[in-house]
C-alpha cells in the first residue's frame, strides 16, 4: 500500500498563523510516515521574506512535490517560483509505488496572440485558466507507457465554472479515455468536491487555510479562516483508493455571514472539511 499527504491552498501570506499550520501538517506527515508530500499550489508568495516555509519543507524529512498555483505566479514570472520552490520545471511526473504520478501547471492564459503563462500583466482580454497545447502534447507522451496514473493540478479539470476549472476541460478527458487514470486532485476552488467523468474521479480538496469569499457592493473579499489546517492523507492499494480527511470549524465568521447559506460557492462545498471518500478501482 502507498501512502502520502495532500494538502493545498496554504496562503501563508493571508495567514499571521500560517508557519504553525504548515508544521502541524507537517506534523501529521511523519507521524504517519508518508512516502511523500504533495502541495497543490499557492502556498505562499515566492519572496525572500517567505523562505522559512521552504525551510521547514526541505528539513520535514519527506519528499515534497510542489504544484504551481496562480497565486503562486500573480506578479512573478514563473521562472522566479520554480526557484523559490525548487522545481526545474513547471510541469513534470515522478514514479512510486508502482505508480506513475502527473503534476500539471494549469495556470496559463489564451487571447488571439495565443497562450501565455501567468501573470496577466496588461490585463488583456483572455481566455482563463487552459491547459496550453503544449503542455497537453507532453501529458499524451506521458500516458503512452501504459501504467497507473494519479494527476495532480492546481485547478480543476472538470469544474464548470467560468475561470475555476481550465477552459478546454474536454481536450485532457479526451486524453484519459482508455488510460488507467485512479485519480484527479486539485485545490484552487477553497472548498470539497468529487466528481466522476467517464470512469474517472475527481477530487477537490479544501484550502488548509481559509474559504476566500468575495463580492458585495462594493466589492470586496473575505477570508473565514478554519481553526484546523485542513488536508488529506490518501492511501493506494490493489482494490481501492482511500481519502483519509478531516473536520474542523469556523474561527470566527462563517459563511452565511457573507450570504452563502447553503454552503455552496463557485461549484463546491464549502464546510470545513475535508472529505474523506473511499473509491473503488477499476477491475
Amino acid at each position: 500500500m502507498l501512502r502520502f499527504l495532500v494538502f493545498s491552498d496554504l496562503h501563508l501570506e493571508d495567514c499571521t498563523d500560517g508557519l504553525a499550520r504548515l508544521d502541524t501538517i507537517l506534523r501529521h506527515a511523519q507521524e504517519e510516515q508518508v512516502e511523500f508530500i504533495v502541495s497543490l499550489g499557492d502556498l505562499c508568495f515566492p519572496t525572500d521574506s517567505y523562505s522559512p516555509v521552504m525551510d521547514r519543507l526541505r528539513s520535514c524529512g519527506i519528499p515534497v512535490h510542489h504544484t504551481i498555483g496562480n497565486h503562486d505566479v500573480q506578479d512573478w514570472d514563473i521562472a522566479d517560483s520554480l526557484r523559490f520552490l525548487g522545481k526545474l520545471r513547471p510541469y513534470e511526473a515522478f514514479e512510486a509505488g508502482g505508480y506513475k504520478f502527473i503534476i500539471l501547471d494549469t495556470c496559463y492564459w489564451k487571447s488571439e496572440a495565443g497562450e501565455f503563462h501567468f501573470p496577466n500583466k496588461q490585463r488583456i482580454p483572455s481566455l482563463y485558466p487552459v491547459l496550453p497545447q503544449e503542455q497537453l502534447t507532453w501529458l499524451e507522451q506521458q500516458l503512452s507507457d501504459g501504467k497507473k496514473y494519479i494527476i495532480f493540478s492546481h485547478m480543476s479539470l472538470v469544474n464548470p465554472f467560468a475561470r475555476r476549472g481550465i477552459a478546454n476541460k474536454e481536450d485532457v478527458q479526451k486524453l484519459f479515455a482508455g488510460k488507467d487514470i485512479l485519480l484527479c486532485m486539485n485545490g484552487h476552488d477553497h472548498g470539497s468536491d468529487l466528481k466522476w467523468v467517464n470512469g474517472v474521479p475527481y477530487y477537490t480538496i479544501s484550502s488548509a487555510s481559509q474559504f476566500c469569499w468575495w463580492g458585495g457592493d462594493p466589492p470586496r473579499v473575505e477570508n473565514l479562516f478554519y481553526k484546523d489546517p485542513l488536508h488529506v492523507i490518501v492511501e493506494v492499494d490493489e482494490s481501492e483508493i482511500r481519502i483519509l480527511g478531516m473536520e474542523s470549524e469556523f474561527a470566527a465568521l462563517k459563511p452565511e455571514d457573507v450570504g452563502v447559506y447553503d454552503y455552496r460557492w463557485n461549484g463546491v462545498d464549502v464546510h470545513p472539511i475535508a472529505q474523506s471518500q473511499v473509491l473503488p478501482r477499476k477491475k
